[in-house]
């Protein structure tokens, strides 16, 4: 009769178990994009998404819904649990839609950025219901001459970058506002060459196409990519995992 194999003790596959399930939960907390918010009751949350379970613009649409309303920890409830009773972190999913989304109690290293945050956009927001001049009064003079001479809907178009920058890339600039306000008279009237991304959220990656800025390998902007470099870099408005420059 054959040796049989000496099985490993119980608890060194307890160990291996464990060590794998800490390693799936890191994984897939560095895939979350998280950007903080201060809402109407003065708690400020993370909002996050993830490629696999979510796209740009439905996180985008709720997050903005979030600014006048308050945390899910001061929400009436409606499932029989009281705010008290609900977890540190959640996983949602906004009625009508097949994606989910996840929420966290801010650290308090995040609640300055999720204030200025809400600052902004209640500005952008206000701007909207304004209309399309205002939105355009709104925007740096030489990007507002490059969005009327290559877009559609220059107002829109602003909009949309704006947002893209607060929501997506958690209030950060691809540019800053003093360039875009002097922008050079060729880089106004000339169309972005180069082959451009099909899913681009925002005219700030063709922008930077057309002045040579730094786009990734999936043709958007550096500034699209808002985890930290070297350690994985996702990209806010397609699959791409990992910024790889051009």
């Amino acid at each position: 009769m054959g040796r049989m194999k000496k099985n490993k003790p119980r608890h060194k596959l307890r160990g291996l178990h464990d060590a794998s399930q800490r390693r799936s939960t890191k994984t897939r907390a560095a895939q979350i994009a998280w950007t903080p918010l201060k809402q109407a009751c003065g708690c400020v949350v993370d909002w996050g998404w993830s490629s696999q379970s979510a796209d740009p613009m439905t996180f985008t649409d709720w997050y903005t819904s979030r600014l006048t309303s308050a945390c899910p920890w001061h929400t009436d409830p409606v499932t029989g649990a009281s705010g008290a009773a609900l977890p540190n972190e959640l996983t949602l999913q906004p009625h009508g839609t097949g994606v989910l989304l996840h929420a966290r109690k801010a650290a308090a290293d995040r609640h300055e950025l999720g204030g200025e945050l809400a600052t902004r956009l209640a500005h952008v927001l206000e701007t909207a219901r304004r209309g399309k001049l205002a939105l355009l009064d709104d925007a740096p003079a030489g990007f507002r001459s490059w969005l009327i001479a290559n877009t559609d809907d220059p107002a829109q178009a602003w909009l949309d970058h704006e947002l893209c920058e607060i929501v997506l890339n958690q209030g950060r600039s691809a540019l800053p506002r003093e360039l875009l306000e002097h922008l050079p008279e060729q880089l106004r009237t000339s169309s972005a060459e180069g082959p451009q991304p099909e899913s681009a959220a925002c005219n700030i990656c063709s922008f930077s196409a057309a002045e040579g800025g730094i786009r990734c390998a999936c043709g958007h902007d550096w500034s699209c990519h808002p985890g930290k470099a070297g350690q994985g870099e996702p990209c806010s408005h397609c699959p791409c995992t990992d910024m790889q420059h051009v």
